[in-house]
């Protein structure tokens, strides 16, 4: 365990986990402290502050010690599969579960201690259509979840290509 441990913490994952986790918090300090509300481009891609004391979607909205609880409780988990796991993951897993787990992380920093809802600031407009606006921790969980079911879907041909 403790050489799964050093080749986790030595490898580029632990940078990729730090380097989102610092990229989230800081774009969400920023939002938070400048009201932000800038458009990018015009009716289709916009800064704006928002809170959102739910998960996606706003689904358990006000719940934030359930959702702070589970992201620790999946937060942890996943990490000790990660440590357990690691030298027996191909390079595609382990970014993926990096990405996962920084995501979660970097929400569950906004629900246990600030205690305000996730920041959220990208928002995105389809015609009338307003996607729900997110953060750099929602995308890294989505690309995540993405490239799991990828691997899923394509597993025997990615595996000859990894």
């Amino acid at each position: 365990m403790k050489s799964n441990l050093k080749s986790l913490l030595l490898s580029p994952f632990s940078f990729i986990f730090i380097g989102i986790i610092l990229l989230d918090q800081g774009t969400k300090l920023w939002a938070q402290m400048n009201a932000v509300n800038i458009t990018v481009i015009p009716n289709f891609f916009y800064l704006v502050y928002a809170r959102n004391t739910g998960a996606a979607w706003s689904i358990f909205e006000g719940e934030l010690f359930l959702l702070a609880s589970i992201s620790f409780v999946v937060g942890v988990g996943l990490w000790i599969y990660f440590l357990y796991q690691f030298k027996n993951l191909n390079t595609f897993n382990k970014l993926a579960i990096t990405l996962f787990l920084a995501g979660t992380w970097g929400n569950f920093i906004d629900r246990a201690f600030y205690q305000i809802g996730v920041i959220d600031f990208l928002s995105f407009h389809f015609g009338t259509y307003i996607f729900p606006t997110f953060n750099i921790a929602d995308s890294a969980l989505t690309i995540s979840v993405v490239m799991l079911i990828v691997y899923a879907l394509f597993e025997e041909k990615l595996k000859k290509k990894i």
